[in-house]
């Protein structure tokens, strides 16, 4: 009995000592497998490096509000111009920048000029060349050096360019001949400052007097057919000299004869008489002023008036008839010229009327500026921020070329009317001239002032 207990005692032992081991067993492979889950531990690291490329995609998130700010952004641009501002044909010069300070307004008002993404106002400098070679260099330096002006407008004197031009060139400035040259590149003259392919970036958005003269005498010779021998003066220039001597064969070919010597007169000349006497010597039917400043036509039509010559007094400059009127005294008739009549203003183009409403709105008159110059200097502005806006740059480079490329009839808006483009090459080598509708003022005979008539001014 006692040895069968102690075997029962002995079997349970055993029993407990082998599911001892087995359990154990167990335990161990348990804990085996969640040592072993370093796969579990991995998988951590693939979710660390997730976040890795959660961070990078904000930095993409960042530079598209980069981009939403650039489209945003307001720039500068400074476009300087150039002009006589005191001395005698002082008006000239000041009615001209009044012309480019409302059409930058005018401009700046609607939002500024959209380049890509960008917008940008205008920046305008204006500086006074004083009638000076010296003084206009001097002027174009500091515009483009300390101003840091891109693109120039003028000088309104065409030997001055030759000083301006090649500052601008050296610099990569764009240099916009906005008002009336003198004479274009058919003129060979000493000093001609016109259009030709060794001058690039120099672009011309008016036309020259040689260009204009052959519509005056088509009007002329349409309204006062036994008008056939022209006597010729103009201000003191070397361009008059070259104008005088072209137009003996122009006026030739037409059956029109030139007469008299020609009279040259300095802008501040006080008494007109004695060269308008000399003028009046051989006799002529008609008189040309072929230069003028702002006053030099009015004076010699005062002059020729007293002297008792009443043929027609016409002049390639472009002036407002009322205005050169007032300064011969009033009352005169048979005065005709490239430009506008203000006092006529229904006739003209709608755009035309708005930059004169806005040239009344800001306090201008035409008895404290010369109403068509300050025309001419919107004019140009207007034609250089189209260029800059259809080239979508900024850089005068890429917008020169853009412009000789601007060959279609109708690219440009013109303050005269429709149909402007770029033309020239056939001419001067170089697409660079604008093409452009303009007008002949006139007081006739029945002594009203009108815009007589519209012609298009073309260079091939």
């Amino acid at each position: 009995m006692k040895k069968t207990k102690w075997a029962v005692a002995f079997l349970v032992l055993v029993l407990i000592l082998g599911l001892g081991s087995v359990l154990a067993a167990c335990g161990d492979d348990e804990e085996t497998s969640t040592t072993a889950a370093p796969g579990t531990t991995a998988a951590p690291t693939e979710t660390t490096a997730a976040p890795t490329e959660t961070t990078a995609a904000p930095t993409e998130t960042t530079a598209a509000p980069t981009e939403t700010t650039a489209a945003g952004e307001e720039k500068e641009l400074t476009i300087g111009g150039i002009a006589f501002l005191t001395g005698p044909a002082a008006a000239g010069g000041m009615a001209c920048k009044t012309g480019w300070e409302l059409a930058t307004a005018k401009i700046n008002d609607a939002g500024g000029l959209k380049i890509g993404n960008d917008t940008y106002k205008i920046k305008l400098v204006v500086e006074d060349d004083a009638m000076s070679v010296d003084q206009a260099a001097t002027a174009a330096q500091k515009m483009i050096q300390q101003d840091g002006a891109t693109f120039l407008m003028g000088p309104l004197v065409d030997a001055f360019k030759n000083v301006i031009y090649p500052i601008c060139a050296d610099a990569g400035v764009m240099l916009a001949n906005v008002d009336t040259c003198n004479a274009s590149a058919a003129i060979k003259y000493e000093g001609n400052t016109d259009l030709s392919p060794e001058r690039p970036l120099f672009a011309r958005f008016h036309w020259a007097n040689d260009e204009m003269i052959p519509h005056l005498l088509d009007y002329l010779q349409e309204n006062y057919p036994d008008a056939k021998k022209v006597a010729v003066c103009g201000v003191t220039e070397e361009c008059t000299v070259a104008l005088y001597d072209w137009l003996e064969g122009t006026l030739a070919d037409r059956g029109l004869e030139r007469v008299g010597a020609l009279e040259q007169m300095a802008p501040d000349t006080a008494d007109y008489v004695p060269p308008v006497t000399r003028l009046l010597s051989s006799n002529p039917d008609a008189i040309l002023v072929a230069v003028s400043t702002p006053t030099t036509w009015g004076f010699v039509t005062k002059a020729a008036r007293e002297l008792g010559f009443k043929g027609p007094v016409m002049c390639s400059t472009h002036l407002d008839v009322d205005f050169a009127n007032t300064i011969a005294g009033g009352g005169n008739t048979d005065m005709f010229g490239a430009g506008v009549c203000m006092s006529d203003l229904a006739a003209l183009p709608q755009a035309m009327q708005d930059a004169h409403a806005e040239y009344q709105a800001k306090g201008y008159a035409p008895a404290d500026e010369i109403a068509d110059v300050y025309l001419v200097g919107y004019n140009g502005l207007w034609v250089l921020t189209q260029a800059i806006e259809k080239a979508q740059s900024v850089d005068p480079q890429v917008v020169y070329e853009e412009y000789q490329k601007m060959t279609e009839p109708g690219t440009f808006q013109t303050l005269w009317g429709d149909g402007a483009y770029v033309g020239g090459l056939e001419s001067t080598g170089v697409n660079a001239v604008l093409n452009e509708p303009y007008w002949i003022n006139a007081i006739g005979a029945d002594g009203v002032a009108k815009n007589a008539k519209q012609i298009f001014v073309e260079v091939k």
